[in-house]
C-alpha cells in the first residue's frame, strides 16, 4: 500500500494519538517488530512512495528454485536517483523479481557517501525518510561515528566485535525487502537478493574510489585514505504487521506475543545468517566484507542479544488488546494504575513531585516490603528517582534504605546504573527532539547545560570523589574533568589556539595596504559590520587591532582561561600597548561584538579544519599532539561552546549563556 505525502502526514499525526492505533507500517524502534522471514527473507514496511528516477546500471539475474515445478525467477536490479535527485550524497539499489511476469519480490537499499554529510550527519539522514533517520541516531553520534556506548559500555557493546571501523567509509543500508509471493518464501531467494545487494554495492563502492594519486594531500596518508573508502553494510530486523495480522485475529495477548515474537527471532536468524552481526546492543545489524574481521569469526548463536522482559512485552500486549476493543482506553492510565497496585513506591517515584516523593517515602519508612523489588525493566527506585531528575528523593534513599550501596552498581534491562541511565538520558535530552512521529531534530548546538536537578543527582550518585567532576563539569557535559569552565576542553583549546596563532601571523600579510588587505581577508572579516569592514580600508590601526585580537584570544587560551569578552577585554588592558591599536577598534566595533568578530572567526576555522565536523586538517597538522591530549565529551561541540562562551550564532546575545569570568 502505498501513501502519498499528505496521506503520510495525517498518518502521522493519528498514531501519535496512541501507541496502539491500528496502523500497517512498523516501526523499527522495538525488537518486537522483525522481518516476516525464517531463513531467506525479510520486509520492514510496505513501500512508501519512492518516485525513484532514471534506471541506471541495470543487471539481470535469474533465479532457479528447484522442487516438483522448478520455477526460475527474473531478477532486474538497477540504480536509481531519489524524485528529482535531491539527496547527492545517497543513491538507490533497487530489485524486482518476477515468475511469469509477476512481481514477487521487490528490495530497496541506499548507498550513504558518509565523508560528504559527515558534518551534518543527523540533519541529512533525518530528511529522506523513516528508516535513514532512525539508523542515523539510533547508532552514531551528530558526526556519523558510532556511539561510544556501542563500542566501550561493559553491556551496550554487546560482543564488542564491532568498534571505531565503523566510524568511517560509505555505508550501505539495506531497508526493504519483501518476498510479496508466499509460495516463494523460505526457498532461498531473500538470501539471493541479499547477495546480489552485497556484490553490487561492493563493487559500485570500489568505481566511485578515488585513485590515491593524491592520497597525501586529502587524506594525510593511506590508511586514512583505505579507512574513509571501507564499505560497511547495515541492517534492521523488522517485520511487515499487515503479514501477520490475520494470524492475530481472535488471539489471546500471550498467543499473540509468542507469534510476534517467533517472527522476530526468525528475522534476526536470516540476517545472522547472511554474515550479519549486531551492533553493540543496538537493533542494527552490519556486515563486513573483510574476511579477517571479528564479526566473521563469530557464530551467530554466539551473537548478542539484548534482555528483553516478558512481563513487560506481555503487559504491553494486553494494552494493545484493551485499545483495539475501545479507542477511548487512556492506555497509559492504566499502565500506571496497574505500576501502583503492583509496586506503590515505584509508582510514587514517577508520579509526585521531589518534595512529594520525599514525605511518601518518610511514611512508608517503616515497610518492610517493597523497597527491594524492581519494575519490569528492573528499574531500581535509585534508577527511577534519578532519572526524574529527583535529587532529595534521591538523597534520602542513599542516606536511608540499606539497599542503597547495592542499588548503586544494580543494572536494569538495558544494562545500565542508576548513574549511567541518568546520563544516558542527559545525553539524549542533550542531543535529540522528537517531534511528530518518525521526526527528530538535532538541538545540540543549542545546549545550555543541564539542570541543578540533574547536577545534584549526578552528585549523589558519584559519591565523594565525583571521578574529578566538579559542578561546572556536570552541569556542561564534561566528561575529562578538566574542562575549564566544564565546557572547553583540552582539545577545543588546542583547536582554537591553533586558530588564533595562525590568523595573527596570516593576517599581517600585506596590512599596509588597506584595499588588498580587505580583499584577500574578506571570509574572515564576515562576522564584522559592514561599516567596520569599510572602515578597514582606510584606517590602519584598526586593521591592526583586529589581528591583535587574535594574539589576545590565543594569550587568554594559553593561560586556560574561557575567553569571553569580558577577558579579552582585560587582556588587552593589561598589555598596554601604544598605539593603542586593539582599544582603537574595540571603540569603533563594539568591545562584545569585536571580540565576537574574531573569535567566530576561530570557532568556524576550528570546526572546518576539525577530523569530525570538517576535513581533519588540524589533527592531521598536531598528529601525536593531538591525540595525546585527554579526550572529552566537548571535543567537538563547537557551537555549543562558542554560545558558552558568549558568541552564539544567529541568535547571538550580548551576554555569556554560562556566567564563567
Amino acid at each position: 500500500m502505498e501513501y502519498d505525502g499528505d496521506e503520510m502526514e495525517a498518518k502521522r499525526v493519528s498514531h501519535k494519538r496512541s501507541n496502539f492505533e491500528d496502523d500497517e507500517l512498523t516501526e523499527d524502534d522495538s525488537e518486537n517488530n522483525e522481518f516476516d522471514d525464517t531463513e531467506e527473507e525479510e520486509c520492514l514496511r510496505e513501500d512508501e512512495s519512492e518516485d525513484l528516477d532514471c534506471e541506471q546500471d541495470m543487471e539481470e539475474h535469474e533465479y532457479k528454485i528447484s522442487g516438483d515445478a522448478p520455477r526460475t525467477v527474473k531478477i532486474r536490479l538497477f540504480l536509481a536517483d531519489g524524485q528529482l535527485g535531491e539527496f547527492k550524497w545517497m543513491k538507490n539499489f533497487v530489485v524486482e523479481c518476477s515468475y511469469d511476469g509477476v512481481p514477487v519480490a521487490t528490495a530497496l537499499a541506499r548507498y550513504i557517501h558518509r565523508e560528504s554529510i559527515r558534518s551534518e550527519f543527523w540533519e541529512e539522514m533525518e530528511l529522506p525518510e523513516e528508516e535513514t533517520c532512525n539508523v542515523a541516531f539510533h547508532v552514531f553520534d551528530r558526526y556519523g561515528t558510532v556511539k561510544t556506548k556501542y563500542k566501550d559500555h561493559p553491556v551496550q557493546r554487546g560482543t564488542g566485535v564491532w568498534g571505531s571501523e565503523l566510524d568511517h567509509g560509505p555505508l550501505f543500508l539495506i531497508e526493504k525487502i519483501h518476498v510479496t509471493a508466499l509460495d516463494l518464501r523460505r526457498k532461498g531467494l531473500g538470501r539471493e537478493i541479499v547477495s546480489l545487494l552485497l556484490r553490487k554495492a561492493k563493487q559500485y563502492c570500489l568505481d566511485d574510489k578515488p585513485d590515491g594519486k593524491n592520497v597525501d594531500i586529502f587524506y594525510g596518508s593511506n590508511e586514512i585514505f583505505e579507512r574513509a573508502w571501507t564499505l560497511h553494510v547495515l541492517a534492521s530486523p523488522g517485520y511487515l504487521t499487515a503479514d501477520i495480522k490475520s494470524q492475530l485475529v481472535g488471539k489471546s495477548a500471550e498467543e499473540r506475543l509468542m507469534t510476534q515474537t517467533q517472527y522476530q527471532l526468525a528475522a534476526i536468524e536470516f540476517w545472522r545468517s547472511c554474515g550479519f552481526r549486531r551492533i553493540g546492543a543496538s537493533h542494527f545489524f552490519a556486515f563486513s566484507f573483510d574476511l579477517q574481521h571479528l564479526s566473521r569469526a563469530l557464530a551467530a548463536d554466539s551473537d548478542f542479544d539484548p534482555r528483553r522482559s516478558h512481563a513487560e512485552d506481555l503487559e504491553n500486549e494486553e494494552l494493545r488488546l484493551i485499545y483495539e476493543e475501545d479507542h477511548s482506553t487512556k492506555v497509559e492510565e492504566l499502565k500506571m494504575e496497574r505500576l501502583r497496585d503492583a509496586l506503590p513506591l515505584h509508582h510514587a517515584a514517577l508520579t509526585l513531585t521531589d518534595e512529594e516523593l520525599q514525605d511518601f517515602f518518610v511514611t512508608h519508612a517503616d515497610d518492610r516490603i517493597g523497597w527491594d523489588q524492581v519494575t519490569y525493566s528492573e528499574s531500581t527506585l535509585l534508577h527511577l528517582t534519578a532519572c526524574a531528575l529527583k535529587p532529595l528523593s534521591t538523597q534520602w534513599l542513599l542516606e536511608n534504605i540499606h539497599y542503597s550501596d547495592s542499588w548503586k552498581v544494580a543494572r536494569d534491562i538495558d544494562g545500565y546504573t542508576p548513574l549511567e541511565a541518568l546520563q544516558e538520558k542527559l545525553e539524549e535530552t542533550r542531543t535529540r527532539e522528537e517531534y511528530g512521529l518518525f521526526r527528530i531534530l538535532n538541538v545540540s548546538d543549542h545546549f545550555k547545560g543541564n539542570p541543578q536537578t540533574a547536577v545534584r543527582c549526578l552528585s549523589l550518585l558519584l559519591g565523594q570523589d565525583g571521578l574529578g567532576l566538579n559542578e561546572a563539569c556536570l552541569q556542561y557535559g564534561c566528561t575529562c574533568g578538566e574542562c575549564v569552565g566544564g565546557f572547553l576542553s583540552a582539545r577545543m583549546m588546542s583547536a582554537l589556539l591553533f586558530q588564533a596563532e595562525t590568523t595573527y601571523d596570516l593576517m599581517q600579510n600585506d596590512i599596509d595596504d588597506g584595499g588588498l588587505w580587505v580583499k584577500f581577508n574578506d571570509w574572515k572579516l564576515e562576522h564584522l559590520d559592514p561599516d567596520v569592514r569599510h572602515n578597514l580600508k582606510t584606517n590602519k590601526s584598526i586593521r591592526k587591532g583586529f589581528v591583535n585580537m587574535f594574539q589576545i584570544a590565543a594569550e587568554c587560551l594559553g593561560a586556560k582561561q574561557v575567553p569571553t569578552a569580558q577577558n579579552l577585554e582585560r587582556w588587552c588592558n593589561d598589555r598596554r600597548e601604544w598605539p593603542p591599536d586593539t582599544k582603537n577598534f574595540l571603540r569603533r566595533a563594539g568591545t562584545q561584538m569585536g571580540c565576537r568578530a574574531a573569535l567566530r572567526r576561530m570557532f568556524d576555522a576550528a570546526k572546518d579544519e576539525d577530523e569530525k565536523a570538517g576535513n581533519g586538517e588540524f589533527q592531521r597538522i598536531l598528529g601525536k599532539e593531538w591525540s595525546d591530549l585527554p579526550i572529552c565529551r566537548n571535543d567537538h561541540e563547537f557551537e555549543f561552546v562558542a554560545r558558552a562562551c558568549g558568541y552564539g550564532g544567529s541568535d547571538f546575545i550580548s551576554r555569556p549563556c554560562c556566567c564563567i569570568q
